[in-house]
This record gives C-alpha cells, sequence and structure tokens, in this order.
C-alpha cells in the first residue's frame, strides 16, 4: 500500500520520479531509490518524511485546507491586462529555445481574484478582497496549480524573497539545439565558414532572435554603463587607459550588426584615424554598413587577417573567438588535420593541458590561438588589443548547446601563455571591470524577456533583446504587461550573463 496522499501524483523525469501534489501545485523530486526506502519505512527517511508531511503528501500526514493556504504566483508568468489572458510557458513544450506559450483566459471573477493574489494572502483573504465567492477562486487554484500549467502554489507561509522554485517548472530536460554537418570538420572541430557567409540572411535580427551578445543587449544608452550605450564605454575605458591611438588605424574583428563600431567611432572619428570593419557574413557586413556608414568594411576570416604586419594601432574582438574553431583532441592520440595544428601549438607554447583516458576529448580553442597569433602579427609597436569572451582563466572549453550553431568558452589562461610567448603584454580581466559595468544596475530578467519575445512573435512584431529598464520597456511595448520581473546585471537578462565574460588586453612593446 502507498504511503502517499491520495492527491499526490507521480511521474517519471529522467533518472528521478517527481512527486506532485495536485491539490497545492507543489513538488519534490527523489531517485527511485530512495522513494522505495521511503515507501518500505526505513527509519533513515524520517527526515524526508517530515518535509514531505508539511508539504502534505504522506497518507497519514496531515490534509491541505485550500482556504487557509496562501496563493503564490509563478514569477515566470505575465499578466496582459487588456486581453484579461495570463501568458505563460508550457511545461510539457520545450525546445533548445525555450519554453513554448500559450493563453490562458480569465473571466472577470478570475482576473479580480488573480490580481488580489499577493503571496501574502491567504485563500479566503483573496476571495473576500476580490468579491469573488470561495468556490470560483477554489477552482481557479485548482486549474492553475494542476501539473500542466504550474502557475500558481499553495503555501502555509510566504515565499522567501527570490525564491528559485518560482522561477522554474517541472518540465522535459532543455534539449540540445540540432546541428548540421557543415558545422564539423573532419577531426570534429568546430567550423563556422559556411553559417556566416550562408545562415546569416537577416542582419538587423540576427543578435536578438539567434545570438544575443553583451553589447547588443547593451547598444543602446544604459544605467550599468552611465547612461551611455557599449561601444562608447568601451571608447571611454581605453581612452582612459591610453590605448586608443591619436592616429592611425582601428580593427573591429566580427562587428555584429555594426552598433559598438558606431557609438565607438562617434567618440574616436578625426581625419587622422580609420575604422575598418572585418567580418565573414556578407549580409552582417551590409548592416554595419548602415549603421556605421563613414567606417570601411572587409569580407574576411578573423584567423587570417587581410593586413600588414605591423599596420594595426587598435584591434577590437567583441565576442568572436567562441565561433572560431575549437578541436576535440585528447593528448597522446594521433595527430592529424586540425589535431595536427593543436599539439603543435601545445609543444609550442608549452601550454598544459590535462591527459584524459576516459570521457570525450578535450577541446581547444585552435581558431582563438589563431586570432592572438595575427594580433601579435599585424599590431604595431605600441598597438593595442581588446578581445572579449565567455569562458575562464584555467577551465577547459565547453560547447554550448542551445544556439543553432556551436560556440565554445575560451580558455583565457592558454591565450595569455600563447601572447607571452608571442613577445605581447597580456592581461586578463573581467568584461564589467574592463568597461566600467555596474553589477547592481537593473535590467529584464531573462524568463520576462522570454515570455515578451514570445508573445510579440505571436502577434508579428519584433522585440529587440535589450537589457531593458522599466522606463525603456514601457516605451516599447505596445501594451501593458504586469508580472515583469527584474535583476540586477550580474543575473541572467535578455543578453549573456556578463560575468562569464573576460577580456584579453594586449600591448605590443
Amino acid at each position: 500500500m502507498s504511503v502517499l496522499a491520495p492527491q499526490v501524483q507521480r511521474w517519471s523525469a529522467g533518472n528521478r520520479e517527481v512527486l506532485w501534489q495536485r491539490i497545492t501545485g507543489r513538488h519534490i523530486p527523489l531517485d527511485p531509490r530512495t522513494l522505495e526506502m521511503l515507501e518500505g519505512g526505513d527509519p533513515r527517511m524520517e527526515a524526508l518524511r517530515r518535509r514531505m508531511r508539511s508539504e502534505f503528501m504522506l497518507a497519514d500526514g496531515p490534509q491541505p485546507d485550500v482556504m487557509a493556504l496562501i496563493p503564490v504566483r509563478s514569477r515566470l508568468v505575465l499578466l496582459l491586462p487588456k486581453a484579461s489572458v495570463l501568458w505563460a510557458p508550457a511545461p510539457e513544450v520545450r525546445t533548445a529555445g525555450g519554453y513554448g506559450y500559450r493563453e490562458i483566459a480569465l473571466d472577470p471573477a478570475e482576473l479580480a481574484a488573480w490580481r488580489a493574489i499577493n503571496d501574502s494572502r491567504n485563500t479566503a483573504t483573496v476571495a473576500a478582497r476580490a468579491g469573488v465567492h470561495p468556490y470560483l477562486v477554489r477552482a481557479l487554484l485548482r486549474r492553475l496549480t494542476a501539473s500542466d500549467v504550474q502557475l500558481l502554489q499553495l503555501r502555509t507561509t510566504p515565499p522567501r524573497p527570490r525564491d528559485p522554485s518560482l522561477q522554474r517548472m517541472v518540465s522535459p530536460p532543455r534539449p540540445d539545439a540540432p546541428r548540421t554537418a557543415e558545422q564539423r570538420g573532419d577531426a570534429g572541430e568546430t567550423t563556422l565558414s559556411a553559417y556566416h557567409l550562408e545562415d546569416i540572411t537577416d542582419g538587423e535580427t540576427h543578435f536578438d532572435d539567434r545570438e544575443t551578445t553583451i553589447a547588443h543587449a547593451l547598444a543602446t544608452p544604459h544605467p550599468s554603463l552611465g547612461g551611455r550605450p557599449f561601444g562608447q564605454a568601451l571608447f571611454d575605458a581605453l581612452k582612459g587607459r591610453d590605448q586608443v591611438p591619436t592616429s592611425g588605424l582601428i580593427v573591429e574583428v566580427g562587428c555584429g550588426t555594426g552598433e559598438m563600431a558606431a557609438s565607438f567611432w562617434l567618440q574616436a572619428a578625426s581625419a587622422s584615424r580609420q575604422y575598418l570593419r572585418i567580418d565573414l557574413s556578407p549580409e552582417l557586413l551590409h548592416t554595419q554598413r548602415r549603421r556605421a556608414p563613414d567606417t570601411a568594411g572587409v569580407l574576411a576570416d578573423g584567423t587570417r587577417l587581410p593586413l600588414r604586419d605591423g599596420s594595426v594601432d587598435l584591434l577590437l574582438s567583441n565576442e568572436v573567438m567562441a565561433d572560431l574553431a575549437a578541436v576535440p583532441w585528447r593528448p597522446g592520440t594521433p595527430r592529424e588535420g586540425a589535431a595536427a595544428q593543436v599539439a603543435e601549438r601545445v609543444a609550442r607554447y608549452g601550454l598544459s593541458v590535462v591527459t584524459e583516458t576516459e570521457g570525450p576529448p578535450t577541446l581547444f580553442n585552435l581558431g582563438a590561438w589563431k586570432l592572438v597569433e595575427e594580433v601579435a602579427r599585424v599590431l604595431r609597436p605600441g598597438g593595442h588589443a581588446w578581445l572579449s569572451e565567455f569562458g575562464a582563466f584555467d577551465r577547459d572549453p565547453e560547447e554550448t548547446r542551445q544556439l543553432d550553431h556551436p560556440e565554445v568558452s575560451v580558455h583565457f589562461g592558454h591565450l595569455l601563455q600563447i601572447a607571452e610567448a608571442l613577445g605581447l603584454e597580456a592581461r586578463c580581466l573581467p568584461m564589467a571591470e574592463s568597461v566600467g559595468l555596474d553589477l547592481n544596475a537593473r535590467q529584464l530578467a531573462r524568463h520576462s524577456h522570454h515570455a515578451l519575445r514570445a508573445r510579440a512573435r505571436m502577434e508579428g512584431w519584433h522585440l529587440p533583446a535589450r537589457a531593458w529598464t522599466p522606463e525603456q520597456l514601457t516605451k516599447a511595448l505596445p501594451w501593458p504587461a504586469k508580472g515583469l520581473q527584474w535583476v540586477p546585471m550580474s543575473e541572467e537578462g535578455p543578453g549573456p550573463l556578463v560575468t562569464r565574460f573576460l577580456v584579453l588586453t594586449l600591448r605590443r612593446p
């Protein structure tokens, strides 16, 4: 006989069992062995039994009194008042890009009840404040606490601030995005030449919909940068370190939509300076030219720069290195093709590597290494470079799985070793420190941005991926939305997590 209360639903989720209390909308994940021990009466499970009794999950425990419990909203749901609907993710519809969304219509009584929920009033008080019969409120709660909806939880006490359980759903694991054959080379290395040359077809929306960068999210003036756009903040930071040349050639490798180039060049423009954009995407070069018409563009690969030795005064490359070739290789195995190039450079630069005999081979940032080699070749004496990307100082590279193309984090410790071996002065620092970004400034939370973006697509209009502030978003939205969440820049917003990004600064003595 089961020890579980009759209202508890049980289902398998990968290698775990999920116990779902249908009345309260609360759940507990357990591994199958723990559940066996619990149902077998194992005395070692007493602490778990106490927790489950407090969550109304055991047959011999108390049963939930709905009217005395506190309804608590999921942080993932929005109320669209003009449409009288809740706009919410569907737990069972999950792709590499996130959840699918759906409308949940509310009648006037349900809308009044939803508005009366404030995460501290119990159900009886909600009904009284809304002027709605308790029976109707109970029916709404029953609908919204169901496992296929998950928009409300019923609790005995108010939630803690920023309770993580209110910002996630019980759902299938997020699947990996599919990969195409042309995104891998013969040795399994990532290769994105065809992607950049052919697959980027809308430069204006590419970094909104397919791969948002920090520079793109902050391309408009933002409080985290003192009311400046990213390009201007970068210019000011480099100028403050005396790294912006008074004359000569400024080169940006991989310029995105050209917004960073435009705001940087707005500060740097002079008759004695030139700004050259190098990109492998013809579509992005067209977009950049519209945004930064006073700069020049060249179609080229960042690992083979079409520049003379010693010709560059300042080189910028923002969030490009993850797109360059990363090669899987296990030291001590045959060296062929791209793996041979990795092995040769590991030996040449004395890179520290760990020999693993089990598991997948380590990824090596061969493309990023080549970019640093090119920087060493093209920088003039006294010239500087600024290279940013997500990664870590001493952690093996990892491939992202949610994008429609492979990007690989960067091992900055290896880049420092290579730069110093090439005679460059090198330093590694967090991106926020490099551009003077205030991590305490506020932005729209990522899950709220996902919800708004899904709604915009359904209605046939475009929402840019910006680090929205409340004031900016109010002007951008065609209708009000209630339930939006705001987080500091140190947490996930519409753009990447800035604390994952490092900068390599280089100088040719």
